[in-house]
């Protein structure tokens, strides 16, 4: 969203201001709905950004940690949008509080104000403004909020720990054997043509392949970007995501996990729903969007149908066939004793130390296969150069 500065009258006086917009005209709406004339318009073009800034769930649980205390210390809603929008550093949530601040100018309701960005809180963030509104707690609703959110940003920042050691890892062998089959083993293919000794297959093989890399590396390297950008452009499509999500479920080790990491965070976003008031198809379909594979967001979308027509959610479950079979029998433990929303908490909580577990029994296979691989892939290279010299010695003594 671009900056504006514009040039505003009142009855008395003449002044300039900066606002966030959409375009020149949404900039324009928002001082006339005020009263103001707007005698001049424009963009400001020194704080066009090159990249693309988001929001992280430390972004989140900041400004819904210094919005609660402001809200706790009887701050007024615009008020306090003021205060975050002067000390907050990310481009993007500067925008979202001040587009957010216009709305309640306009008479929008908290919720309301923050429905237009979604996708970038999240649905579960307006649902839980509106069940505070309803309710006339907003403060205990944004503290629940902020459990959850300090829950997703743990639950993220030890998937993001698990999976760095082996990333590093690979990255750095197949950035080696690149440098390897491209610059270092054609030097040795020119000084074995001058020996002039039969070379064993092995050496032939790696020969082949560093030739190859080395007359068409620049290509290789463009053919792989354009198949990442293809890539890249494809996941705008909804169903190539969910195709591509799908085929990760097959997989040994990654499938699993995803379910159980899906599992986990659906049931306690669906317990943080129904414990705030939130009715279960409302509470089911906001769920049902939490989960960060499409396929598994897919099948949960069949949820809230299944109950509109009658069902239960133990049922509903029961037949989409992804979630753990634990805990949808939690569930149906939960529906039956009439706390639900405590048995959920109680699912996600067990399926999350079942990936914990799970975490780290796969890392302790794989960290000693990661090595072992990449040592194989070195030794080959190794012994493909080193090969012909000792046959050559060998022949020379």
């Amino acid at each position: 969203m671009p900056r504006y500065l514009l040039k505003i009258a009142s009855e008395v006086r003449v002044w300039e201001e900066e606002c966030w917009a959409a375009d020149q005209k949404e900039a324009r709406e928002i001082y006339e709905r005020k009263g103001f004339a707007v005698l001049g318009i424009k963009r400001k073009w020194g704080n066009l950004r090159l990249k693309k800034f988001s929001l992280k769930w430390k972004d989140k649980i900041i400004f819904t940690q210094e919005f609660l205390a402001l809200a706790k210390a009887g701050v007024p809603f615009i008020k306090a949008l003021e205060l975050i929008m002067r000390r907050t550093k990310n481009p993007r949530l500067k925008e979202i509080v001040s587009g957010a601040k216009e709305r309640i100018i306009d008479g929008a309701a908290l919720s309301e104000a923050f429905t237009p960005y979604s996708k970038d809180f999240g649905m579960l963030f307006v649902t839980s403004l509106a069940a505070g509104e309803r309710s006339g707690k907003i403060e205990d609703t944004l503290e629940k909020y902020l459990e959850y959110a300090n829950f997703m940003d743990n639950i993220t920042s030890r998937i993001k720990s698990a999976l760095t050691y082996p990333a590093v890892v690979l990255t750095v062998s197949f950035f080696l054997v690149f440098l390897l089959t491209t610059f270092v083993i054609p030097k040795f293919a020119d000084f074995y043509k001058g020996a002039n000794i039969e070379l064993p297959l092995v050496t032939l093989s790696i020969l082949s392949i560093s030739s190859f890399m080395e007359n068409n590396w620049l290509a290789i390297l463009i053919s792989l970007f354009v198949i990442y950008s293809i890539y890249k452009y494809s996941l705008r499509f909804e169903k190539f995501n969910i195709w591509t999500d799908k085929l990760k479920l097959s997989s040994p080790f990654l499938g699993e996990g995803i379910v159980l990491i899906s599992s986990s965070i659906y049931f306690r976003t669906l317990s943080f729903l129904l414990a705030g008031g939130i009715p279960i198809v409302n509470a089911t379909s906001t769920a049902a969007s939490s989960s960060p594979n499409a396929y598994i967001r897919k099948a949960l979308n069949l949820v809230p149908e299944e109950i509109k027509e009658g069902g239960n959610l133990t049922n509903s479950l029961e037949k989409i066939e992804i979630l753990p079979d634990i805990g949808v029998e939690m569930v149906r433990v939960g529906e039956g004793s009439g706390q639900l929303e405590e048995l959920l908490f109680q699912a996600a909580d067990f399926i999350e130390k079942e990936f914990d577990f799970k975490i780290k029994s796969w890392l302790a296979i794989l960290e000693p296969l990661i090595i072992l691989f990449l040592g194989l892939i070195v030794g080959i290279m190794l012994l493909s150069v080193y090969l012909p010299i000792f046959h050559l010695a060998r022949g020379i003594g």
